[in-house]
C-alpha cells in the first residue's frame, strides 16, 4: 500500500508555491505516495496549480478566526466544527503529518489529524505547542541569527518535510484559459511591445516595499533604451501606490506602453499573465514566487526586514538587490523611522541590471550603494546566492559559511559538499575566549542537570531541595545563556539549546530532568565540536582548544523529534 501524507499549509500564497520542492522530495523518498493538502479556501486557486497533490482539503480559516474574534459562536462550537470537517481526515490513516503553520491551532489540528510521524508543530500532552524535526525548529528561531542563516525557506520544508534529495524548482501548471486570457489582456493595449515587464510595486508590508517612485522611475529609464511594455500588478489594497508609480513613470518620461493588472486578475490569471511577461521586477511578495515557478526569471529588491536568503527567488536564473548597510536586514521587531536602506538602492543601477536580464547585456559592475546577487544551486543540491557586487562583512560570510555546512551535517549525518570557509574566523581570538569561558558553565551545568535527575526521582520527591536546586541552576543556565549569545562561534548553538530545553513533550518530574539534562550535554557536545572546527581551521597544531574533552568526529544526526 502507498504511503499517505497531509501537509498542513493555511497562511499565506507564497507558501503555497515554495512547498513545491517538498512534493518532489516525497516522491522520491516514497514514490506514489498519496500526499493531500489542507488550506485556507482562499487560497486553494493557487493549490490546484501545484503538480503532485492528490486531495486539497479547503476550509475558510480566515472566518473562523474572525468568528472567534468577534466571539460569533463559542470556542467550544468552533472547536466541534472544525473537528467535524476534519474527522475524514483523522480516518484516513496518514503516515506522515507536515505541519507548515507554526502556530498554537495548527499544532491541535495535527494532533486531532494523528499520525506516527508529524513533523512540525503538533499539541504536546498538555495542550501545548512542541516543534517536531530539527529542521522545523530551526526554521522557527532562524530569526534570532538570521545574518548566519543561509537555507531558504523551500529547502527548510524541503529537509524537513522528507529529507536529503535532488533539487527540484518551484512549479505550477499554467492553466490553458489563464494564458488564452493573459494574452487577450496584454493584446488589448494599441501600443506594440517588444517584451513584457511585470512590476510589482506594492507588498503586504510597508517595510518590505521599495519606494513606488523609484520603481517609477527605473521603468522610465529602461523604457527610453529598450523596446518594453510594462506591467502593474497586485491587489486593491495597492491602488494608491500604483498611483505614484504611474505618476513618477510620466514625470520622468516614460515611453513604453503601461498596462495596469491590480485587482483585475483571479489567481490563476495572474499565473497566466506572469508567465507571458519576460520577467518580474517585485518586491519580496506571493507573486515573486509564481513567477519563478512559472519560470519567469525575478529582479528581486530585498529592503526592510526581508532577507532573500530566508524567502528569496528559489532555484537559478533570478537576482537579488539588498542595501548595502549594517542592519540590512532589520529584525522583524524593530520601528524604523527613516527606511533608508531604500535609498541606497540606485534607479540607474536597477534599470541596467533590468537591461542585461532582457538583453543579456553586461552585468552591471556596481550595485550603487547595495548588493547584487545571482541565485543558484550549490553542491548539496539547495538554494543559493552568489555575491556579484558590493561586499559582505568578513566576520558575517565566514560564520555563516560555516554554520551552513554545521546545521546540514548535524541534522542530516551527510558530508556537506559545500566548500568550507577559507582559513580561521577573523574574530579567532575572541572566539577561543568566548569557548574557553563558556565551555567550564557547561560542565558545570551537565552535572548540575544529572543531580537534578537523581532527586527528581527520589520518592518521596524532597519537593523543597527540588526548587531550591532547581533555581540554582536556573541562574547557572541563565549565566551560560548569556555568555553563548556573545560571540557568532557560540550564539547559534545557545539559541537551538533554549528550542531544545522548551520542546518538553513529556510527562513527570522525572522524565522532565531527563529531558533537560540531554539538552545540557547535547548543547556542551555541540561547543566542543565548535572549538575543535575552530581549531582545525587555523591549520596550526599548536593551538590547543579549551575544555575537558574534544568531541572528535561530526556531530551525529538528530532525530526527527
Amino acid at each position: 500500500m502507498s504511503k499517505q501524507v497531509l501537509i498542513l499549509n493555511i497562511t499565506r500564497m507564497g507558501d503555497l508555491v515554495q512547498m513545491g520542492p517538498l512534493l518532489a522530495r516525497l516522491q522520491h523518498e516514497w514514490p506514489g505516495a498519496g500526499i493531500d493538502l489542507v488550506v485556507d479556501r482562499r487560497f486553494a486557486p493557487v493549490a490546484e496549480l501545484l503538480p503532485g497533490l492528490r486531495h486539497i482539503a479547503a476550509y475558510d480559516f480566515h472566518a473562523l478566526i474572525d468568528d472567534s474574534r468577534a466571539k460569533a459562536k463559542d470556542v467550544v462550537a468552533l472547536y466541534q466544527d472544525v473537528a467535524a470537517w476534519a474527522k475524514p481526515l483523522a480516518e484516513a490513516g496518514y503516515d506522515r503529518i507536515v505541519n507548515l503553520t507554526f502556530n498554537q491551532c495548527s499544532g491541535l489540528l495535527a494532533g486531532y489529524v494523528g499520525a506516527s510521524d508529524i513533523r512540525g508543530v503538533r499539541s504536546a500532552w498538555d495542550g501545548g505547542p512542541v516543534v517536531e524535526n530539527p529542521w522545523m525548529a530551526y526554521f522557527t528561531d532562524m530569526h534570532l541569527y538570521r545574518r548566519f542563516n543561509r537555507f531558504n525557506l523551500v529547502d527548510v520544508y524541503a529537509l524537513g518535510g522528507s529529507g536529503v534529495g535532488p533539487f527540484s524548482p518551484l512549479r505550477l501548471a499554467v492553466p490553458a484559459g489563464a494564458s488564452d486570457w493573459a494574452r487577450r489582456f496584454l493584446a488589448s493595449e494599441p501600443a506594440t511591445a517588444a517584451q513584457w515587464v511585470a512590476v510589482q510595486a506594492g507588498a503586504s508590508d510597508p517595510m518590505k516595499a521599495w519606494r513606488p517612485e523609484y520603481f517609477g522611475r527605473t521603468m522610465a529609464l529602461l523604457s527610453k533604451i529598450l523596446s518594453v511594455g510594462f506591467v502593474l500588478v497586485g491587489t486593491t489594497a495597492e491602488q494608491e501606490t500604483i498611483i505614484q508609480v504611474k505618476g513618477a513613470y510620466r514625470d520622468a518620461g516614460g515611453r513604453a506602453p503601461l498596462r495596469v493588472a491590480v485587482g483585475r486578475t483571479s489567481l490563476p490569471q495572474l499565473v497566466g499573465l506572469l508567465a507571458e511577461c519576460r520577467m518580474l521586477l517585485t518586491n519580496d511578495t506571493g507573486p515573486m514566487h509564481l513567477a519563478v515557478a512559472v519560470g519567469t526569471p525575478v529582479v528581486d529588491l530585498s529592503v526592510g526586514h526581508v532577507d532573500f536568503r530566508e524567502t528569496g527567488p528559489y532555484g537559478p536564473g533570478h537576482w537579488v538587490v539588498q542595501p548595502e548597510l549594517d542592519c540590512a536586514p532589520c529584525s522583524f521587531d524593530r520601528v524604523c523611522f527613516h527606511h533608508g536602506c531604500k535609498d541606497r538602492v540606485a534607479t540607474a543601477e536597477m534599470a541596467a541590471l533590468c537591461r542585461h536580464v532582457l538583453q543579456q547585456a553586461s552585468v552591471p559592475v556596481t550595485a550603487g550603494g547595495a548588493r547584487l546577487y545571482q541565485s543558484a544551486v550549490d553542491e548539496d543540491g539547495l538554494a543559493t546566492y552568489r555575491l556579484l557586487a558590493g561586499a559582505e562583512h568578513p566576520t558575517t560570510a565566514w560564520y555563516a559559511s560555516f554554520w551552513r555546512r554545521y546545521w546540514y551535517e548535524a541534522f542530516t549525518g551527510t558530508p556537506s559538499r559545500t566548500s568550507a570557509p577559507i582559513g580561521p574566523p577573523p574574530d579567532l581570538s575572541d572566539a577561543d575566549e568566548r569557548l574557553g569561558c563558556l565551555l567550564p558553565l557547561l560542565d558545570r551545568l551537565c552535572d548540575q542537570a544529572d543531580e537534578m535527575v537523581r532527586i527528581s526521582s527520589r520518592r518521596p520527591v524532597p519537593v523543597e531541595a527540588l526548587k531550591t536546586f532547581q533555581a540554582r541552576l536556573g541562574k547557572a543556565r541563565q549565566e551560560a545563556v548569556t555568555r553563548g549569545m556573545e560571540s557568532p562561534a557560540t550564539a547559534p548553538l545557545a539559541v537551538s539549546f533554549l528550542r531544545d530545553i522548551h520542546n518538553d513533550n513529556v510527562q513527570g518530574l522525572e522524565r522532565l530532568a531527563r529531558h533537560h539534562a540531554h539538552a545540557y550535554e547535547l548543547w556542551r557536545k555541540r561547543a566542543k565540536d565548535i572549538q575543535a572546527r575552530l581549531h582545525n581551521a587555523t591549520g596550526d597544531p599548536s593551538r590547543r582548544p579549551f575544555g575537558r574533552d574534544v568531541a572528535s568526529g561530526p556531530v551525529p544526526a538528530i532525530g526527527h523529534r
